[in-house]
C-alpha cells in the first residue's frame, strides 16, 4: 500500500478499531512503562499509586484519542496535521525535532532491549542490539496491511504474556506487605500523577501516522484510547509493585531475578519491536513533512541502521535527558493542535494542508502567534523541569516543578494562551 509512505490524504482506509486497539496495546507493553510505574513507589503507598496510574491514564488516553480524531478525520499524520495551527512552514520545526527524537528513542529503546537480553541469557549485548534493531526496522518497513496481521498477533501474545508475569508477580510477593508498607514520601500525588501522564503525551507526535488509516473517528479514537489504557496501565503497576516489593526500580533486573527465560525474552523481543516499529516509521513520516519528495522507505532504512549505530556507540544516558527536554516541546504542540482543531477551527480542510497560499498559509507559511506561543510552552516546560532532568535548580519553578510537575502546567498554560489569543482576534 502505497498511502503508507505518503503525506496525502489516505482514501483506503483499512483499519478497524481491533486493529488500532493492537497497534496501541502493543506500544503501551515496554520496559519504560515498567520503569516508570516502579517510579512511583515506595514513594506513595502502592494503592495511592495505582489509583494515580489509573487517573494518569485516563487523562492522558484523552489526549490521545484526541489527537487520533484529528488524524482519522484529515487522513494525515501529525506533523501534516500540525501544519494546521503553526502553517505549513512553520510545522517544519517541529517535524525536524520529531524526527530528531525519534531516532534517539529508537536508540535507547535498542540499548534497554538489548541490556535485557544480556540479564536474561548472560552474554551477546551488541549482537542483541543488532538483532532487535534488524526486526525493529524490517516491521517499519512493511506496509501497512501487514502491521494489521503483526499486530494481532503480537498484541494478543503480549497481552498473554503480561497477564502472566503479573500472575508471577502476584505469586512472588505478599499483598499484604505491598498494601502496608511504609511510603517515604519522596514525591507528592500531583508530581506522580504528572510522570503518569507525560508517557501517553509522549506519543502526541506519532498518534494521527496511525489513526489516519482508521475507517472511522470513532474506531481510532476508542482504538488508541483502549489500548494503550490497557496495556501500559497495566505494565505501570507491575513496575509499582515490583518496586515496592523488593526495592528495585530496574525492569531489567526484576525479570532476570524471576528466571523466566524464555517467556522473558519473548516479552522484551515483541515489546520492543511493537513500540520501536513506531518510532522509526514516525521519523520516516516526519521527514516527508520538511521533504514530501524524500523516499520513506529510505527513511525508515536510515533511521533503523543509524539507531543500531548509536545505540552501540553511545551510552543511553549521554543524551537521554536532552530527549526528555525536547519531548517537552510536544507537550506544548498538543495542546495547540487541540486548541486549534477542536476550539478555534472546529475542523481542517484536508487538501489545504498540502497547499502553499492556501487557507492555512498564514504569513508566508508560518502561523507567528501560534509558533510564539508554542515557544513560550515549550520554554516554561523547560524552566519546570529543568531540576528533574538536568539537575539545575531555577527559583520559584524549580518548587513549582517538583509539586505541579512540568507536563500539565504547560499543557494548560499553551491551551489557554492559544485560544485567548484566538477569541481576542
Amino acid at each position: 500500500m502505497e498511502e503508507g509512505y505518503s503525506i496525502e490524504p489516505v482514501k483506503k482506509r483499512i483499519f478497524t478499531f481491533f486493529d488500532i486497539f493492537a497497534i496501541w496495546l502493543g506500544a503501551g507493553i515496554s520496559i519504560a512503562e515498567f520503569w516508570a510505574g516502579a517510579l512511583l513507589t515506595p514513594a506513595l503507598p502502592l494503592l495511592n499509586a495505582i489509583l494515580i496510574i489509573i487517573a494518569g491514564h485516563i487523562i492522558g488516553n484523552i489526549i490521545m484519542a484526541l489527537i487520533a480524531m484529528e488524524g482519522s478525520a484529515t487522513g494525515m499524520p501529525t506533523m501534516v496535521v500540525a501544519r494546521g495551527a503553526l502553517g505549513i512552514k512553520g510545522s517544519v520545526l517541529p517535524s525536524s525535532l520529531n524526527y530528531l527524537q525519534l531516532i534517539g528513542w529508537t536508540a535507547i529503546m535498542l540499548i534497554v532491549g538489548a541490556r535485557a537480553m544480556e540479564r536474561v541469557f548472560g552474554c551477546c549485548y551488541y549482537g542483541w542490539i543488532i538483532f532487535l534493531g534488524v526486526i525493529v526496522t524490517l516491521w517499519a518497513f512493511v506496509n501497512p496491511g501487514i502491521w494489521k496481521k503483526l499486530e494481532k498477533v503480537s498484541a494478543l501474545l503480549l497481552l498473554l504474556l503480561s497477564i502472566w508475569l503479573l500472575f508471577v508477580t502476584l505469586q512472588k510477593f505478599s499483598m499484604e506487605e505491598l498494601l502496608h508498607y511504609h511510603a517515604t514520601g519522596d514525591i507528592g500525588a500531583m508530581l506522580a500523577l504528572d510522570l503518569v501522564i507525560a508517557m501517553p503525551l509522549s506519543w502526541a507526535p506519532l498518534i494521527a501516522d496511525y489513526s489516519r488509516f482508521s475507517k472511522s473517528s470513532r474506531a481510532a479514537s476508542w482504538g488508541t484510547f483502549a489500548g494503550y489504557f490497557v496495556s501500559s496501565t497495566l505494565f505501570y503497576i507491575i513496575g509499582s509493585m515490583t518496586n515496592a516489593a523488593i526495592g528495585e526500580s530496574d525492569p531489567i533486573g526484576i525479570i532476570a531475578s524471576y528466571g523466566i527465560g524464555i517467556p522473558a525474552m519473548m516479552i522484551i523481543v515483541f515489546s520492543t519491536a511493537t513500540t520501536t516499529f513506531m518510532d522509526v516509521y514516525s521519523a520516516a513520516i516526519s521527514f516527508k513533512n520538511v521533504r514530501p519528495g524524500a523516499d520513506a522507505r529510505k527513511q525508515i532504512l536510515l533511521v533503523g541502521v543509524l539507531g543500531i549505530i548509536i545505540a552501540m556507540l553511545l551510552p543511553m544516558e549521554k543524551y537521554e535527558s536532552f530527549l526528555l527536554l525536547i519531548g517537552g516541546a510536544f507537550v506544548s504542540l498538543t495542546a495547540i493542535m487541540i486548541a486549534d482543531y477542536f476550539v478555534v477551527k472546529k475542523g481542517y480542510e484536508a487538501e489545504e494542508l498540502l497547499k502553499e497560499g492556501g487557507k492555512y498559509w498564514y504569513s508566508r507559511g508560518y502561523n507567528i502567534r501560534g509558533m510564539a506561543i508554542w515557544l513560550i510552552g515549550f520554554l516554561f516546560y523547560i524552566l519546570l523541569a529543568m531540576e528533574g532532568i538536568m539537575g539545575y535548580s531555577i527559583p520559584y519553578f524549580s518548587p513549582a516543578g517538583y509539586t505541579l510537575g512540568s507536563s500539565i502546567p504547560t499543557f494548560v498554560l499553551v491551551f489557554l494562551l492559544y485560544w485567548g489569543m484566538c477569541r481576542k482576534r
